[in-house]
Order: C-alpha cells, then structure tokens, then sequence
C-alpha cells in the first residue's frame, strides 16, 4: 500500500520476523554469542529470555541461518502449556516418530535409537521450545532427562529454551536445582535504548531503499521510543502505522502532530490497554531475588505485605462497584429512592457498627 507512495522495495515493519531485518542491537550481539558459545557445546541447555516482542523467534531463526552449513537437525516445540505426560510424545512428533499408543518407556528408547542415529551420522541434534515459559515443572524435568542422554560418553540431544522473562522465575523458583545444573549459557534480551531505537528504525528504512521520503521529524523518534519503551515489534507497529497514515494524508514529511492522530486511533482502538504489560526489570530481578531466597523472618512479612495488598484491591474494586452503581442510579433520578442510594453510599454492615 504505502510502500509504492513512498518508492519502498518492501514492508520495512513487518510484524512477522525476518531474519534479514535483524538489527544488530547490543543486547542481540550479546544473545547470539551466547547462543553460538552455547551450541559449540553441545550439551545442556541454552536459555534465551526477554519480554514479548523483544525478538527472542528472530534471533533464534537468525542463529539457523549462521548455522546452516553445519550439520544439525533441528526439532521445534511451540510449547502451549505442556504437562510432563505431554513432553514425550511432542519430542517424538517433533523428530518425525511415531507417537500415538506408544508407552512412555518405549517412547525414550525410540527417541534414544533415534538420536543415536544422528550421532553416527555426526549430526548434531537440538531441541528448540518456543514459549518455554508455559512448561509445567514435570515437562522441564521431563527435558532435563532427555539432555541426560549420552552414548559413548557424548551427550545426544542439546536443548534451546525461549521464553518470557517468567521463565527464569519458573526455573528458580521451582527448585529445580539440577536443572540449573545442566544450564550452560543463559541471557536475558532487554528491549533497547532511545539511541538504538532510532537507529533500529532507520535500519529497517534503509533496508527497504528509504530515501528520506517521507522525512522524518526528531520528535517522531523520540516518540516512538517513549511509547514502545524500546521494544521492537511495538516499534514496527507504530511505524507501520505511521507510513499508513501518511499515505492516506499523502505527507511526505512526518511530525510529531501525525505520530499524536496514530497514537490515538491505536488507543481508540484498544481503550483501556496500557501503554505496556510488561513488568519492569527491576522488579523481574527482584521477584527472583526472592524466589530463590530461602524462607526467613523477612519473607513472612514480605507474605504479610502480600496479603494486604490483596485486601487493599479487593477494597478498591468494591469501591469502584459502588461508584458504578450510583453513577447508574443517579442517571436514573427521580425514579430511584434516596433510601437505596443511602444504603449503597453506607452499607448497613457499616451503620450497625456505629
């Protein structure tokens, strides 16, 4: 669509990654040589956390394509809430073996012949779980006992982990102590600076054959950022629909007055949604701070801090019940009775006490 207006080779904000659009941000520098130190390995597990959007699918895709004159057979889980019971058979499906009216016992010794197999071919065999973080403790302990599998002295089967920054908290907070053992490279993808947003934004115009038309404001950066709080795919939303909109309003320059009327038609659309669902990284370090803390006299006050702020919002949605229900019945004036709205502004539990 914008893309001819603007004499554009392609789609530079695709939401759907692409591999050839990576940004080389610091954090997705450090990301690959974890992943390429943990894959020289060959054993254990890799773990590979962040935020939604953050690009966790697009690096991993792009740490195939450095990858691909090697020889390597690549399973792939997108884990939807896997239960231990469920683990083996989707290994199984993943590896191309048959499954269903298998045992368990039977299943682990056909994934074993199997990946025996590979390694007298010296093939290296990797399992990547996608949205690891929906994994039951059993699916993960299930994992761990497949990457426990070794012929002849050498593992046979290296497991990639993705998933949301929960899943560390998962991984901690589960005592899973023996398979924080088996874990040899980990790092965690934070969204990006201001400074590389910008250039992140710029890199993919400059991918597509952007040639400053349409020009863009400084404020429209800035702007961006502040909204998208430095992560990409909320960045390539917003960017795509400002190309829109300057399409449809035929600009050839970009200011901040375009970026405000495609900010509010995505809030209109969305009422109610927050700018970002995601927890903070200070307080993601902290709840596993305190997961992995040992109880002590602390943790049962933090408990107590817990509970009350649970009473406290469950006071204050109570609270806004009742304002709902007295805005609603004064729409309603004269017809409603004065006794009734008394009662909701002063419940008789309230009243008896006096």
């Amino acid at each position: 669509m914008y893309q001819a207006f603007y004499k554009l080779r392609g789609k530079p904000f695709q939401l759907t990654p692409d591999p050839g659009m990576l940004f080389p941000s610091k954090g997705h520098r450090r990301a690959m040589a974890y992943l390429l130190y943990g894959f020289e390995q060959g054993e254990g597990f890799v773990v590979i956390t962040g935020a939604v959007g953050t690009g966790k699918t697009l690096l991993i895709q792009k740490l195939f394509e450095e990858l691909a004159h090697r020889n390597l057979a690549v399973a792939s889980i997108a884990s939807a809430n896997l239960d231990g019971e469920d683990m083996l058979p989707a290994v199984a499906s993943a590896l191309a073996l048959p499954f269903e009216g298998r045992s368990k016992e039977a299943l682990l010794q056909d994934v074993k012949r199997h990946l025996i197999s590979l390694h007298a071919r010296q093939t290296h065999a990797l399992l990547v779980v996608d949205e690891a973080q929906t994994l039951t403790p059993a699916a993960l302990e299930m994992l761990r006992i497949l990457s426990n599998l070794e012929f002849r002295g050498r593992a046979l089967l290296q497991v990639f982990l993705v998933g949301q920054t929960e899943l560390r908290r998962i991984i901690v907070s589960n005592h899973m102590k023996q398979l924080r053992q088996r874990i040899i490279a980990s790092h965690r993808l934070d969204p990006m600076s201001e400074e590389e947003s910008r250039a992140y934004i710029l890199h993919r115009l400059h991918a597509v054959g952007w040639n400053n038309d349409p020009e863009l404001a400084p404020e429209v950066f800035s702007g961006v950022y502040l909204v998208s709080r430095g992560i990409p795919r909320k960045i390539n939303l917003i960017m795509d629909r400002l190309l829109l909109h300057g399409y449809l309003e035929e600009l050839h320059s970009l200011d901040q007055a375009a970026l405000t009327v495609v900010l509010d038609e995505i809030r209109d659309e969305m009422p109610g949604v927050p700018p970002t669902l995601e927890v903070p990284a200070a307080l993601q370090d902290l709840d596993l701070a305190r997961a992995a803390a040992p109880p002590s006299r602390d943790g049962g006050l933090a408990a107590m801090d817990l509970e009350r702020s649970k009473f406290m919002l469950q006071l204050l949605r109570e609270e806004v019940r009742r304002r709902e229900v007295l805005l609603a019945a004064s729409s309603m004036a004269p017809a409603v009775d004065e006794a009734v709205i008394a009662d909701l502004r002063y419940p008789r539990s309230s009243q008896e006490g006096k």
